[in-house]
């Protein structure tokens, strides 16, 4: 499938000073696909009748003593399915990230939203938000609970919030974080310009909270253009990343998602990888799987809609979810460095990452 290429109009000049800035002229083709020099600190913020989740940049070294921060699934639940399943099955996630660690004091760092997914929940994805902290990025993820997993199961919020006001009260909390006289991350966060990604319905959150004019760059995972109110996309540069088997998202939709974009405009079809694949829940307890997976075990009456959604990419055929991380992790890294201008011209925004990304592979397309 070729797409035409268009003369990139305009470059983003807007350079962050980081200790974590390349020389792109000798960068390796995947030079974001491992951890960067910093260690990633998490802390939880209180929004409403809501959490978030922020993770930030720790100089290494400064972890030392912590252990890593772990989460448990069981948490998301509601409290009518959490009383059903017994005590001990509670099976937990351990992150890349360290509580509450001191935050660097290179910054203040360009900040990042994550938007979940349906059915999920704002830790989902620690495998990305994690590594974008040790790139030098905050990232925040906030519960949207209107469409999250106690929601989905019975347990709805009230009031409830749309998500693009959702988001924006998210960049005000950490503008006010930043600004809070002995804060964690007093000085921390940069709000100035902000970047979204988000997985499946959060995808759909970032497609339409990507037209905010501070907004430089939205990555849209698993996600492609779903209704009428999609159908105008941001007139800003775009990544679109979505695995070739996936169930829930016809490829094909993200890909005429791609082909209709603001130029510049990138894709990344990654073989064999599933809905859930930039995601934590395929890797989550012995199984697999998830929560549904858990509950499935454990006899619970799960809905078939739910355990679709809840599993797919989980299966043995599939890509196993650590061996497609790595890709995820570097195209989005990339993207942001580049929409940032940490990265003056684009690192490892090509084809030719593929010889770095063995684990996975994919097909990469871009319109410039």
């Amino acid at each position: 499938m070729a797409f035409p290429r268009f003369r990139l109009l305009a470059v983003l000049s807007f350079v962050f000073v980081l200790a974590a800035c390349s020389d792109s002229g000798s960068a390796p083709p995947a030079a974001y696909r491992d951890a960067g020099p910093f260690k990633a600190g998490v802390t939880t913020l209180m929004l409403a009748d809501r959490m978030v989740e922020v993770w930030y940049p720790v100089n290494a070294g400064d972890e030392a003593g912590l252990e890593r921060d772990a989460y448990f699934i069981r948490d998301a639940l509601p409290d009518s399915l959490d009383a059903l399943l017994p005590p001990d099955i509670n099976p937990p996630f351990v992150t890349d990230a360290y509580r509450d660690a001191t935050a660097s004091d290179r910054g203040p760092f360009p900040l990042v939203l994550f938007a979940h997914g349906f059915a999920s929940f704002r830790d989902q994805s620690t495998f990305l938000t994690t590594h974008l902290a040790s790139w030098g990025f905050v990232v925040a993820s906030v519960d949207y609970l209107e469409r999250g997993l106690a929601s989905v199961l019975g347990q709805q919020p009230d009031p409830q919030l749309e998500d693009t006001d959702l988001t924006r009260m998210a960049v005000s909390l950490l503008a006010s974080e930043n600004e809070r006289e002995g804060g964690l991350l007093q000085g921390r966060v940069s709000t100035d310009r902000i970047a979204i990604t988000g997985h499946s319905a959060g995808g759909g959150t970032a497609i339409r909270f990507g037209g905010d004019p501070d907004v430089v760059t939205y990555i849209p995972l698993s996600a492609g253009i779903f209704d009428d109110s999609m159908a105008s996309l941001p007139d800003k540069p775009s990544l679109w990343i979505v695995g070739a088997i996936d169930g829930v998202v016809d490829p094909q939709s993200v890909a005429d998602a791609f082909a209709a974009a603001s130029v510049p405009a990138r894709f990344v079809l990654i073989d064999n990888m599933g809905h859930l694949g930039p995601s934590d829940i395929c890797a989550i307890g012995d199984s697999g799987g998830g929560v549904v997976q858990i509950a499935i075990d454990a006899g619970l009456p799960i809905p078939d809609s739910l355990v679709r959604l809840g599993t797919d990419g989980c299966q043995p055929e599939a890509l196993a979810p650590q061996d497609g991380w790595p890709t995820i992790r570097h195209f989005v890294t990339a993207q942001l460095r580049w929409a940032f201008g940490i990265d003056p011209e684009p690192v490892g925004l090509s084809a030719d990452a593929a010889a770095g990304l063995p684990e996975a592979s994919f097909t990469y397309q871009e319109r410039l």
